[in-house]
């Protein structure tokens, strides 16, 4: 997928789109159907793009790290992590939730036959190497 200058789509068309996306998300019942879903729209990348956001949050609210710790560690740059780190200040109390969610992440996240969620497909088994 070809990346999408965000302003060169008419600002309704963008708030249609999103919002779709959104009420698509809100909407979704099961941890198997947010799977599916995540795992069948995005690409590898782009799944390990959103994935790598929430380590960094992670890594920023347990662990207290450094910029230079967790650029290092997660090879992301210093705007992303300032991206996350301004998210997750933005509104306290807003990502409140959001953020005791984050805390209660296991390390890995297995089905009930104790195999990783990520064995069933194929085109993301890479990922298992990578929070593994």
């Amino acid at each position: 997928m070809s990346k999408v200058r965000v302003y060169s789509i008419d600002k309704n068309e963008r708030y249609q789109a999103v919002g779709n996306l959104f009420e698509l998300i809100v909407n979704l019942r099961t941890k198997q159907e947010v799977i599916d879903f995540l795992i069948g729209l995005f690409t590898p990348s782009e799944t390990l793009m959103i994935a790598r956001r929430i380590q960094i949050a992670k890594m920023l609210l347990n662990e207290n790290n450094s910029y230079e710790i967790i650029r290092k560690k997660l090879k992301v740059s210093n705007q992303t992590i300032s991206k996350v780190e301004h998210w997750l200040k933005s509104d306290e109390q807003k990502n409140k939730i959001i953020v005791t969610k984050l805390n209660q992440i296991k390390k890995s996240s297995k089905d009930k036959s104790g195999r990783s969620v990520l064995d069933k497909f194929a085109h993301h088994r890479a990922f298992k190497e990578l929070i593994n």
